[in-house]
């Protein structure tokens, strides 16, 4: 991550100490965006420091409901079998990014990207009505419930840097509308499973799980970092 960041730096001066040979001005154009891909659907505002150097802000949010079954296989006390336990998992992400495009070439719109994301840290959170007060396992956690009803949230570093490359420019010179597509990574940081409701019984119950386990967190669990597709609409104000 510190290479990534140190890498940054140095496009950052190169593209100002190219482009001081350049006529363009800072906050001379702005445009605004409609953005869609994995970080949800958002808007961003952008403008040109100099022809090689453009910044951007803006705000993405992602809300998504899944239900789904744990079929797993049970070892309890006395009770050993399988059944399926209906289970809801919420993404709710919602963070604002500040982010700077260097077009290390004057007539190709490919840039290199740096910057960060800041937002909410409990982005996923699972919940379920256990069944007959059985335990429920949601990640490497295993749960009992409280009152009837498990639930965990899903949670990362509030400071995500990113580093990302993309074609196309989000201010055109001699052109209102334009599109950009872009790839990238942000470094949220390892999930961690915080319980919001239940008791964490994980060294104390002999839990089999099934290989099918929940799919949709474990896939955010392994991976401290996000993969970003971004797709982006923009307009020139001025």
């Amino acid at each position: 991550m510190k290479k990534s960041s140190l890498l940054f730096v140095l496009l950052a001066i190169f593209a100002v100490q190219v482009s001081a040979q350049d006529d363009a001005k800072p906050f001379e154009h702005l445009s605004i965006s409609a953005n869609a891909g994995t970080m949800g659907v958002g808007v961003q505002v952008a403008t040109p420091m100099t022809r090689f150097l453009t910044l951007r802000a803006g705000v993405m949010m992602f809300k998504y409901s899944y239900d789904y079954e744990y079929d797993g296989i049970i070892r309890y006390e006395d009770y050993e079998g399988t059944a399926p336990i209906p289970m809801t998992a919420k993404a709710d992400m919602v963070n604002g990014l500040l982010l700077a495009d260097i077009f290390p070439f004057r007539n190709v719109p490919i840039h290199i990207t740096g910057g960060f994301y800041v937002g909410k840290t409990d982005i996923i959170k699972v919940s379920t009505d256990a069944l007959a007060g059985r335990p429920i396992e949601i990640g490497d956690l295993i749960i009992n419930p409280e009152n009837g009803r498990v639930s965990a949230d899903i949670e990362t570093k509030g400071f995500k840097p990113y580093v990302g490359l993309g074609f196309g420019r989000s201010i055109t010179k001699n052109n209102l509308v334009g599109f950009k597509f872009e790839l990238g990574a942000m470094f949220h940081g390892t999930p961690t499973f915080i319980i919001k409701e239940g008791k964490d019984v994980t060294d104390l119950v002999n839990l089999e799980a099934s290989e099918e386990l929940d799919s949709f967190n474990k896939f955010l669990k392994n991976f401290d970092v996000y993969p970003v597709l971004n797709l982006q609409l923009h307009f020139r104000a001025f």
